[in-house]
C-alpha cells in the first residue's frame, strides 16, 4: 500500500478540565512528534496549560488560537475551567463552550485554504458543535475521550444517559475516536466500542499517554514547591514506604471524610503525601453548592510532621507516583490517575466517587484484581481503624493486587514503545488525518 509523506495540520480543541485537558495535550505532543502541525484552541486562562508544549515545539508547528471564554449567567466571571466549579455546573460549561462555534467559524473563514486544518481533534464532550464546524469546512472530526473502553461501552449501553446522550450520539457520528487506554488491557471492550457503537474500525487506543515533561509546571498553584516535595521523598530511606493520597481535580472531601482519613493516617503510622483541593467557586443557579470541604483537622499537621506532608492546591502527581519511595496510591479511580499510578508502579487503593470511577472499580478491582477497594462512593465515610490497617498493609511488596498491576504495567509500557499497539495506532491516526 502506498504511503504518503504529507503531514497533517490538526486543530485541537480540548475540554477545559485538567483531567481532560492534560491527557489531550499529552496526545497532542505525540502527534507533534510525528511531524504534524497543530493549532490548539483554548480560552485565555487555560493558555498556561500549553507552556510545556510551547517549550518543546517550534512556533512553526505548534500554534495557539485563544478565543474569549463565552459568558454564562450560571458561571462566575473569571472562571474558565470545570475544576473551579462543582460538578453540577457541567451542563452550564457545555452550554457556554458551545458558543465558541461562531467565533471559531469566523476565524476559519478568514484563513486562506492552504492554512485550513485537515482535521479537528476535539474533546468528545464538545463534539455536537465541533462536528458542525468540521462539516462546514469538510474537515474530519475525530473525538478524544480520556477514559477506557470498558467505561465507554458501559455508559453508552445504558438506556437513560441524560444530557450525555447528545454528546455520545455526536461522538459515534464523528469520523473516529481516540481513547487513552491500551488494547491489551481490555480487547473485548475495545472491539465492543467499534462494533456496537462506532460501527467502523476508526477507534485508536493510544495509551497510556505519558505526561509531557518539559521542566514546566503542568497544573496550578501549590502550597509546596515541587522541588521540596521531591527532596522530602528523596530523604525517605526505604523504597515503597510512602502512600500518596489524591482525589483528582474535581473531588472534594467532606469534613467528616477528611477527619476519618486523617485519623487513619495517624493510626497507620505510614509516611504519606496528601494532596488537598482548594474550595470550588459557587455557581449562580440557585442550588445549594455550599459546604465546608477538605478542611484538615486542627493540630493534625503538627502531630504528623515527621511522617507526612499536606499539599494544598496542585500537586506534582506524576513525579510523586514515579518516585521510588512511593508504594501505594489512595485514589478516586479517575482514569488518568489510574494510568499515572500504573506507570508509576504503585498499588492502587480504590475509593470510587462518581461517574466512570465505578466502572473503573469494576474493571480493576472486580475483573482484573489489580486494585484494592477501600471506599464506596462520594458520600461514604470510611472506618478509620480499617483504613489504617489497609494503609499499613499497602506497603507490602507481595500483595497479589500489586503483582497483577505490575504485569499490566509491563504490557502498557510495551504498547507505547516503538512497534507496540498504541505506538502503531498513533502512527495510523496521524496518517489517517491526511487521507
Amino acid at each position: 500500500m502506498a504511503t504518503t509523506t504529507k503531514k497533517p495540520h490538526v486543530l485541537v480543541v480540548p475540554f477545559p478540565q485538567s483531567g481532560h485537558m492534560l491527557p489531550h495535550l499529552d496526545l497532542t505532543h505525540q502527534i507533534l512528534l510525528r511531524g504534524a502541525t497543530v493549532t490548539v484552541l483554548v480560552t485565555p486562562k487555560s493558555s498556561s496549560y500549553l507552556d510545556p508544549l510551547r517549550s518543546l515545539h517550534s512556533p512553526e508547528h505548534f500554534k495557539t488560537l485563544i478565543l474569549p471564554f463565552p459568558s454564562h449567567p450560571c458561571i462566575p466571571s473569571g472562571v474558565e475551567t470545570l475544576q473551579q466549579l462543582p460538578l453540577q455546573a457541567l451542563p452550564h460549561m457545555f452550554e457556554a463552550l458551545s458558543r465558541l462555534h461562531d467565533p471559531l467559524v469566523d476565524f476559519l473563514r478568514r484563513q486562506p485554504p492552504s492554512d485550513l486544518p485537515d482535521a479537528i481533534l476535539g474533546s468528545s464532550f464538545l463534539s455536537p458543535w465541533i462536528n458542525k464546524v468540521a462539516d462546514a469546512f469538510s474537515l474530519k472530526s475525530i473525538c478524544f475521550l480520556p477514559i477506557n473502553a470498558h467505561s465507554i461501552s458501559t455508559m453508552w449501553g445504558q438506556e437513560d444517559r441524560g444530557f450525555f446522550d447528545e454528546l455520545e450520539t455526536a461522538t459515534t457520528e464523528s469520523y473516529g475516536l481516540v481513547v487513552n487506554t491500551f488494547y491489551e488491557l481490555e480487547p473485548h471492550f475495545v472491539e465492543s466500542v467499534k462494533t456496537r457503537f462506532m460501527t467502523h474500525h476508526r477507534v485508536w487506543t493510544v495509551g497510556p499517554l505519558l505526561a509531557v515533561k518539559a521542566g514546566v509546571d503542568r497544573g496550578g498553584k501549590s502550597s509546596i514547591p515541587p522541588e521540596k516535595v521531591s527532596g522530602w521523598l528523596d530523604s525517605c530511606p526505604e523504597d515503597n514506604s510512602v502512600v500518596y493520597i489524591g482525589f483528582g481535580s474535581q473531588i472534594r472531601l467532606t469534613a467528616e471524610q477528611t477527619a476519618a482519613l486523617a485519623a487513619a493516617l495517624e493510626k497507620s503510622g505510614v509516611r504519606f503525601i496528601w494532596a488537598v483541593r482548594e474550595a470550588a467557586k459557587k455557581i449562580n443557579d440557585g442550588g445549594d453548592n455550599s459546604g465546608e470541604e477538605d478542611v484538615i483537622p486542627a493540630g493534625f499537621e503538627e502531630r504528623v510532621k515527621e511522617k507526612g506532608i499536606v499539599i494544598r492546591g496542585w500537586a506534582p502527581q506524576t513525579m510523586i507516583l514515579e518516585h521510588r519511595a512511593v508504594g501505594s496510591y489512595l485514589t478516586h479511580l479517575g482514569w488518568g490517575s489510574v494510568l499515572e499510578g500504573m506507570v508509576g508502579g504503585v498499588l492502587l487503593l480504590a475509593w470510587p466517587m462518581q461517574a466512570d470511577h465505578f466502572y473503573n472499580k469494576t474493571l480493576l478491582v472486580d475483573n482484573l484484581r489489580a486494585a484494592v477497594r477501600v471506599g464506596e462512593n462520594k458520600d461514604s465515610v470510611p472506618d478509620s481503624d480499617e483504613l489504617a490497617r489497609v494503609l499499613a498493609e499497602s506497603m507490602k511488596e507481595d500483595l497479589p493486587e500489586r503483582v497483577t498491576l505490575m504485569k499490566l504495567r509491563e504490557r502498557g509500557m510495551e504498547a507505547i514503545e516503538e512497534g507496540g499497539s498504541s505506538y502503531n495506532n498513533l502512527d495510523e491516526l496521524v496518517a489517517e488525518m491526511c487521507v
